[in-house]
């Protein structure tokens, strides 16, 4: 039995190098999750993960238990993180050891939870799971459909509501302020417009049949500038005393950019990160965008498909008023020295606009192109080939708060 993933190379390392069928077993360790929770990004990208490993591959999971644990005192014992409350959304057939009878009190008892939120305390991380295998009554929060029975997602001035109850939910009102207030009007509308995408898209095939599993949401979480610490490790030199450079994902290195010696000059003040995520379990941007020619469609073909979803103006929906456009994303992303992933089929890309601020503009136009950089290569015209299929979409926004960044 293998532990289950702690962080986004242990996820795609899994996928792509899947063990036999006999020995695709997870064991879920509360503690281990707990432990690693601080890494950047890893919550939120555990719905798509969780749901390929299930659902392609076929993948099951072991939940470490106590001595005489009732199964739904377990589910409910590891549900304060986000990887622990999606295994109780899972089928009985991805679980070992778990009655459904139990699966079905314990989201019974999770959704009539979440109708409460948010509570008055203050943490590091919020979401909201919508559940669409489920009576809509059970399995949509009101805060993003206020009438489920009508399946209408919540409008955007409330969204501009419950981007701000995100916010505070997951920091202190002291460390809201500069950009982020100046720019919630923009946060609303990339949360709205990527939320109604997964409505829209996420909820079927692109053939339009049922799923097996659904899941999708909004997620916010902060992370101290203590928390990123790891991000800036000191630099060790090896024997012939060359510096030995740590190894960092895209988003780490971001986050190492405002640990900086320069970065904690007395006029700087870097509270921590911001990040607000969307996530699904549907077919994805490529294959949403691509519809038939999806299965011969190559790496860079899923590319082309994904920066096409994000075109100024494109509405696969008819709607020409929606569409906000990736370069508008970007332009607002750049003013606040942001970072955006977005891992959905084939197709892994960042965009970093504290180490490469200005990349890719001209002086003559107002924002950023329409330009991602390969998560593995960085700056390349030559996309990965290696990425595994990964079901759904994971969109992420980080954004830096504090004082002169």
């Amino acid at each position: 039995m293998h532990p289950f993933p702690t962080s986004l190379e242990d996820m795609e390392t899994l996928l792509r190098f899947p063990m036999e069928l006999s020995e695709r077993t997870l064991a879920f360790d509360a503690k281990d999750i707990r432990a690693n929770e601080g890494k950047l990004l890893v919550e939120a990208s555990t719905v798509q993960w969780l749901a390929t490993w299930a659902r392609t591959l076929r993948g099951r999971i072991h939940i470490e238990s106590g001595a005489n644990e009732a199964p739904i005192d377990a589910l409910k014992r590891i549900s304060d993180t986000l990887p622990g409350a999606l295994l109780g959304l899972l089928t009985e057939h991805s679980l070992n050891e778990i009655p459904r009878i139990a699966l079905a009190r314990y989201k019974d008892a999770f959704f009539k939870q979440q109708r409460s939120w948010p509570d008055l305390s203050v943490h590091d991380r919020a979401s909201l799971l919508c559940l669409d295998n489920v009576p809509p009554s059970i399995g949509l929060p009101p805060q993003l459909y206020p009438l489920p029975q009508s399946m209408q997602v919540a409008g955007r001035d409330q969204f501009v509501q419950l981007v701000d109850q995100l916010i505070k939910a997951v920091t202190a009102e002291a460390n809201i302020r500069g950009a982020i207030k100046n720019h919630r009007e923009r946060l609303t509308t990339i949360l709205h417009e990527l939320f109604k995408n997964t409505h829209d898209h996420a909820r079927t095939t692109v053939n339009k049949q049922p799923l097996p599993l659904s899941i999708r949401g909004p997620y916010a979480r902060f992370y101290t500038a203590e928390q990123l610490v790891y991000t800036a490790p000191p630099i060790q030199k090896d024997a012939n005393g060359i510096d030995i450079l740590p190894i960092l994902n895209q988003a780490e290195r971001y986050a190492s950019y405002f640990l900086r010696p320069r970065a904690l000059m007395q006029d700087r003040h870097f509270l921590g990160l911001l990040e607000l995520s969307v996530f699904d379990t549907g077919p994805g941007f490529a294959a949403t965008y691509l519809k038939g020619k999806f299965a011969d469609a190559s790496v860079q073909e899923q590319f082309d498909a994904v920066l096409g979803c994000f075109s100024t103006g494109r509405s696969s929906t008819g709607d020409e008023s929606r569409g906000y456009g990736l370069w508008k994303v970007l332009r607002d992303l750049r003013e606040l020295k942001g970072f955006i992933r977005v891992r959905t089929n084939r197709v892994h890309v960042y965009r970093d606009f504290a180490w490469y601020g200005d990349m890719f503009l001209q002086s003559d136009i107002v924002a950023p192109a329409e330009r991602m950089m390969d998560w593995r290569r960085g700056i390349t015209q030559k996309i990965t080939e290696e990425y595994p299929d990964m079901q759904g979409a994971h969109v992420a926004v980080l954004i830096p708060l504090g004082d002169n960044l």
